[in-house]
């Protein structure tokens, strides 16, 4: 009898690195924006620290040349996760200590889900397999407490979800050690330099989102402007510098593309999501109307998500991703079915990251613990090219309908009831639909070349 017993609680303990791996981006996302509904700089602080570590810390992680192996950054980020956690339960009583775990759980969230896809694979290959499918309903509760958690209005809320995901990375950690092929060691970083390319990134994307995301939650035009004009002068360099090193990609040029673009589709869900939503339906429709669908589909995707892989099993999973990619966008279109727009391009982002997980993974060229950062890297460039655009691009409505600055920060607060401004956001729906489906026109394009000219090689 204890023996079951004990079996039952092991479950769950095996599953918390799936479940931590998928729910770190939005869970502590959501806390800390429920954290910060006040208009000052120190309500505000802990989302924008946590925000800015997550979307730019795997560009940190790059640029450490670091000789360790995907379990020494996975056991790391587990701690920095975990004590990130432990930390921000004293949060709800001293409120200085969200700082800290928000820049804490944000590096987490940056490192833990590609080293963890990594570990997954290299463990695979080795005949482990940590996931089986009998884990999954295990994992599935967890995923039900952790969001009943989420949206309850209980005493302590915070504290409460902080506190059961302390205990989520301290199972985690326990787990991984106890992987038959776990090995880590770090005595033997034998080789350590700095990637000025991958730092630079870094330094200025976060300088860009962090003043960005003031701008916006305290409506400071001053801020915006500079995002707007800094941003442009860093696109034209980058742009210049990729066309003039296009010749020494490693990988396919369909592969890039549709990884980036990937990353478009996930950040213009929740950044435009959001304000679309609450102006056209109302500030109390976003849990409902996206958050819910959005939510939904990750987690459709996760346990449902092979069955429907083997179904179409004959259509090229390029295409198939991109046409599910592309139907999600179409019904954004239509106001009726945005919800529904929302759980199909939420669930083929989810599909789509781990297809290219396994292309990624099964990459020669590149070095194994490094595919995967590579991946994740690229998408984290088209999440943040995407804001800074569409941020841009409302700038420059604004400018052209000659509205002041300050409502562009009121639209992404949905604080606006202006004609004019509704309009713009009216522009900005159907102008980044359509940019992003004609990107997946080019994308598609790409890889049926890559695909003539295979078999024109194997004539």
């Amino acid at each position: 009898m204890m023996s079951k017993v004990k079996s039952f609680f092991r479950n769950f303990f095996q599953v918390a690195p799936f479940v931590l791996s998928n729910t770190v981006i939005f869970i502590p996302y959501l806390l800390f924006l429920d954290v910060g509904n006040n208009p000052t700089l120190e309500s505000i602080l802990p989302f924008v620290l946590f925000y800015t570590f997550r979307m730019t810390g795997i560009f940190l992680l790059k640029s450490f040349r670091l000789n360790v192996s995907s379990f020494n950054i996975l056991i790391l980020s587990v701690l920095l996760g975990g004590l990130g956690s432990l930390i921000g339960i004293f949060g709800e009583f001293f409120h200085y200590c969200y700082f800290l775990s928000a820049i804490l759980l944000g590096i987490s969230g940056a490192w833990l889900p590609v080293a963890n896809t990594t570990v997954n694979f290299h463990e695979k290959e080795q005949g482990f397999t940590n996931m089986t499918a009998k884990k999954y309903p295990f994992a599935f509760v967890l995923f039900v407490i952790l969001m009943m958690l989420l949206n309850s209005s209980i005493a302590l809320r915070n504290a409460l979800l902080l506190m059961g995901y302390t205990m989520l990375f301290i199972a985690s950690y326990h787990t991984i050690t106890h992987y038959p092929n776990y090995e880590i060691d770090f005595n033997k970083v034998d080789r350590y330099s700095i990637s000025f390319k991958e730092l630079f990134l870094f330094v200025t994307f976060f300088v860009l989102l962090f003043v960005l995301r003031v701008a916006r939650l305290l409506f400071e035009p001053e801020y915006l402007n500079f995002v707007v004009i800094v941003f442009f002068g860093v696109f034209i360099v980058l742009t210049w510098s990729l066309n003039k090193h296009k010749k020494e990609l490693k990988l396919p040029l369909w592969l890039n593309l549709l990884t980036f673009v990937n990353g478009m589709c996930s950040n213009f869900i929740l950044l435009f999501g959001t304000f679309y939503v609450a102006i056209r339906m109302g500030a109390d429709k976003i849990p409902l109307a996206l958050y819910l669908p959005y939510i939904c589909g990750i987690i459709i995707a996760m346990f449902g998500g092979k069955i429907l892989l083997r179904s179409v099993k004959k259509i090229d999973p390029k295409v198939f991703h991109m046409g599910g990619l592309m139907l999600g966008l179409f019904l954004l279109l239509f106001i009726k079915f945005f919800p529904i727009g929302v759980f199909v391009l939420s669930f083929f982002i989810s599909l789509t990251g781990t297809f290219l997980n396994q292309v990624y993974y099964e990459t020669e060229r590149l070095p194994k613990d490094q595919r995967l950062i590579d991946k994740y890297m690229t998408q984290a460039k088209g999440s943040l090219a995407q804001q800074f655009l569409m941020m841009s691009l409302l700038w420059l409505l604004t400018k052209q309908a000659e509205i002041p600055v300050v409502v562009v920060l009121q639209i992404t607060a949905y604080n606006v009831q202006r004609p004019e401004a509704i309009a713009i956001v009216e522009k900005i729906h159907v102008i980044s639909i359509v940019f992003l489906m004609l990107f997946f026109f080019v994308v598609l394009y790409a890889s049926l070349k890559v695909n003539h000219e295979r078999k024109k090689n194997e004539l």
